[in-house]
Formats: C-alpha cells, sequence, structure tokens
C-alpha cells in the first residue's frame, strides 16, 4: 500500500508540474502577443480547467511575476558577472532596459509596488543588491547622486522605458543609448574626471 501511495503522489506533482508548464507556456504567449493576462483565458489557451489555474496562481499578479522570475534571475547573473568599469555598469543597465521594453511581466512586476509574492520581493531585492554591488565595485560608486538610491536609479531606468516605449520613434536601434545616456549623465555627478565619461560610453 505504501508503495501504491507513493507512486500516486508522484503521479500526482508529474501532473500538477506539467500543468504548470502549460499555464506558463500559455500566459507568455499572452503576454508576448501583448493581450491581457486574465486566467480564464489562460485556461483555455493552456486547455486546462479554471480551477487548475486558480490552484497554481489565484491571481493574475502572481502569474505575471512567476512568468517575470526568470528575467530576475538573469539579470541577478549579469549584474555579478559585469566587469568593475563604467562600461560594465551601461552594459548591465543597458541589458535591464531591454528585458524592461521586450518582457511585459516582467515590466510589470518590477514597477509594482506591492509584489504578491515573497518570491518576487526576494528577486527584486537581489537584484538591487546586485546593482549596489556593481556600483561599489566601480569607480561610479564615488560619483553617484547623493539623493539617489539603488532603488531609484532601478525605477529611472523603468522610467526610460517607459519614454521609449511611447516615443515617436521608438523603433530607432539608437534610442535606447540616447536615452540610457541621458539616464546616466544625471545619475552620475561627473565630479573630477569623470565629467563626460557617461555620454562617451
Amino acid at each position: 500500500m505504501k508503495g501504491t501511495d507513493a507512486t500516486q503522489q508522484f503521479a500526482l506533482r508529474k501532473d500538477a508540474a506539467r500543468n504548470r508548464g502549460r499555464i506558463m507556456d500559455a500566459a507568455r504567449a499572452l503576454v508576448n502577443d501583448r493581450k491581457p493576462l486574465q486566467l480564464n483565458a489562460v485556461a483555455q489557451a493552456a486547455d486546462v480547467g479554471v480551477g487548475t489555474v486558480y490552484r497554481h496562481f489565484p491571481t493574475p499578479e502572481a502569474l505575471t511575476e512567476a512568468l517575470a522570475a526568470d528575467q530576475f534571475t538573469v539579470l541577478i547573473g549579469k549584474a555579478a558577472a559585469a566587469p568593475p568599469t563604467q562600461q560594465g555598469l551601461r552594459n548591465f543597465l543597458k541589458a535591464a532596459l531591454t528585458v524592461y521594453l521586450r518582457d511585459d511581466a516582467f515590466a510589470a512586476a518590477i514597477t509594482d509596488p506591492n509584489p504578491v509574492t515573497t518570491d518576487s520581493q526576494h528577486l527584486r531585492d537581489r537584484l538591487q543588491d546586485g546593482l549596489r554591488d556593481l556600483l561599489a565595485r566601480t569607480a561610479a560608486a564615488d560619483a553617484m547622486h547623493p539623493a539617489l538610491t539603488v532603488a531609484d536609479v532601478m525605477l529611472l531606468l523603468c522610467g526610460v522605458g517607459f519614454a521609449i516605449r511611447h516615443a515617436p520613434d521608438r523603433d530607432d536601434p539608437g534610442l535606447p543609448d540616447r536615452y540610457l545616456s541621458a539616464l546616466l549623465d544625471g545619475v552620475l555627478t561627473r565630479r573630477d574626471g569623470l565629467r563626460g565619461t557617461c555620454a562617451q560610453m
């Protein structure tokens, strides 16, 4: 009996994992098509019952945060691997900006002031810690505008992403670099030998 119970439990876990994967795939497809992430629509696209979706993700926000988790993890890794130079800082911020522009789930998760899951809050904290560490490892640490926190920088980066999304020439491939240079010129105080370095990056 114990062996049978264990087999049944394993089968249930495997089935639940398979359903979760189908739900995530369906939700990602909807996000990529810029369609509202409604749980009923996700259930239909995943070919599972609505109750199954709700058991995994009680709200659209929880599902959105789950979709964004992979991108948070990738950016946390990029922050840790970035070289301790201002070019390394710029490259990381450009990578984060690119994700914001391309991934609506990540954009929603990183700007939501009240994450609905502890996992999402933990990932946001780790991303901010990664940026803080990157700043500490570069010359930018001593040049950062004293009134700005790392959280402020992340929000300003999201603001740049929002501006690009709504710019008349948003398809211009040079637009992210121009806006990012403008952001860095404001974030860094450009003291001592740093004057003009951001615009040249």
